[in-house]
């Protein structure tokens, strides 16, 4: 009878909740992060690997990227952001003969290739700015400084400019817990760069980061 009688109390407050306007979200966690415009900045090293015409220049597996990255979290799913950072590759090809006009070069080849791109990103988050596990779709547009230097010995042959450039990216961040302002950040990421030169017919690549990422409000 006891059971039955709080059960019927239980019922009714839960009514009189109801009648007042209140939904299962007013029992969750308050999060700041859930709550107006947020922000994020995350720092990652990564691994290049070079396609396309890009592998034909150099078809080794670049170990030094880094990428540096600001987000603004809007209220809802979307984020937007700007990005840079240093890519560099290198490969040393055996001694052989070249022709440069009318002079034949006889020399070790060391093939160099260096990005440093400014990108605007938009992001689109699968789950809410507060959440532990974040995964997103992101894409970037805009430039990139290009150096294209190939030593023949001492002499080189160079070419550098800044060349537009567009990278969409699929990645995750993980916070470990909901509200939790440090996580880490993983991503992929497709480059192309319009850069056109010798072997170069634009220069696309794809890029696999991994690193820290700090959120705040």
């Amino acid at each position: 009878m006891k059971l039955f009688q709080i059960a019927i109390a239980l019922l009714a407050l839960g009514g009189a909740a109801h009648a007042q306007g209140y939904d299962d979200s007013d029992l969750r966690p308050y999060s700041p992060y859930s709550v107006g415009v947020t922000y994020s900045v995350s720092a990652r090293y990564g691994v290049g690997l070079p396609m396309g015409s890009q592998a034909n220049y150099i078809d080794k597996i670049s170990p030094t990227n880094l990428v540096l990255e600001g987000q603004w979290n809007l209220p809802g799913k979307l984020s937007v952001g700007i990005q840079t950072g240093y890519q560099y590759n290198q490969q040393r090809l055996g001694r052989s003969v070249t022709q440069f006009g009318d002079e034949t070069v006889s020399a070790v080849q060391t093939r160099t290739l260096t990005t440093i791109p400014a990108l605007a990103t938009v992001a689109y988050n699968f789950t809410n700015a507060g959440a532990a596990f974040r995964p997103y779709v992101q894409l970037g547009a805009g430039g990139a400084y290009v150096d294209y230097t190939n030593f023949y010995g001492v002499l080189a042959d160079r070419k550098n400019g800044i060349n537009a450039a567009v990278a969409p990216a699929v990645g995750l961040k993980v916070f470990g817990r909901q509200g939790k302002g440090l996580g880490a950040d993983i991503q992929a990421q497709y480059q192309h760069v319009f850069f056109k030169y010798n072997e170069l017919n634009n220069s696309p690549s794809l890029m696999l980061s991994a690193g820290l990422v700090y959120r705040f409000y």
